[in-house]
């Protein structure tokens, strides 16, 4: 990954809402227009439907999506295209537009936190979050207690002695050595929009992220937004986001 990949933050409902709305009017849309009997009709805007789903899967982002400037992706790995789960949203998604006219998902949509990870209950069955797209996020600045300052510009593995993650993402940057708290491959730092992205390793100690409500510990593979200013806590390492 590089450091100049989207960066995963929640999209706002209104660019959900406007995606949704572009896409239905496309796939209903080119069924109308056609001159062809109702059957065939409806035939091809399943099959538009089912192409902007396979689009969606492969790439992140349907055609509402892309020009709305929001991604679909796993909430367990929040930088890669979704693949199947992107397919199975689809249908979970049907589910619940189908008997109620389209109007559930959008209330779903509208009830969920444009400042968290809060994701529709579709989201949540699929595995899968809808992001901001957003370019070049800012390096930001990780500041132990002990006053060791540690710049994040890119995707970055920490720990008492980290490997390296499939793939070779990223970098990797040993860090608190003295610590027996921190594991020896902790976590995983994103720079994002704000603040940056805390993905929790399966520690033994766990990491533990700063919010407006408090300190929450994270749920291993889960990418959490942390915002500047707040605090992060490897183990019983604390550090300051800036």
């Amino acid at each position: 990954m590089a450091a100049s990949a989207p960066s995963p933050l929640p999209a706002s409902r209104l660019r959900r809402v406007l995606s949704g709305v572009v896409d239905v009017v496309t796939t209903v849309g080119v069924g109308i227009l056609l001159p062809w009997p109702a059957a065939a009709r409806l035939a091809v805007g399943i099959a538009v439907a089912g192409v902007m789903t396979l689009v969606q899967a492969r790439t992140g982002a349907s055609l509402g999506q892309a020009l709305t400037s929001v991604r679909l992706r796993r909430a367990v790995s929040p930088t890669q295209p979704p693949g199947m789960a992107a397919i199975e949203r689809a249908w979970l998604f049907l589910l619940a537009a189908l008997p109620t006219f389209g109007f559930l998902p959008i209330v779903m949509v509208m009830s969920t936190d444009d400042g968290g990870w809060r994701r529709t209950w579709y989201d949540r069955m699929a595995g899968t979050v809808v992001i901001a797209k957003e370019h070049g996020p800012k390096p930001v600045q990780l500041v132990a207690a002990n006053g060791r300052l540690l710049t994040i510009s890119q995707p970055t593995v920490l720990g008492r002695a980290p490997d390296p993650l499939p793939g070779g993402a990223g970098r990797v940057v040993a860090a608190f050595q003295d610590d027996p708290s921190v594991s020896k491959t902790h976590a995983l730092i994103e720079p994002a929009r704000g603040g940056v992205l805390v993905t929790d390793l399966n520690s033994t100690n766990g990491t533990h992220a700063e919010d407006a409500e408090g300190v929450h510990r994270l749920i291993p593979g889960q990418a959490r937004a942390v915002e500047r200013g707040r605090r992060v806590y490897f183990g019983d390492s604390e550090c300051t986001i800036r």
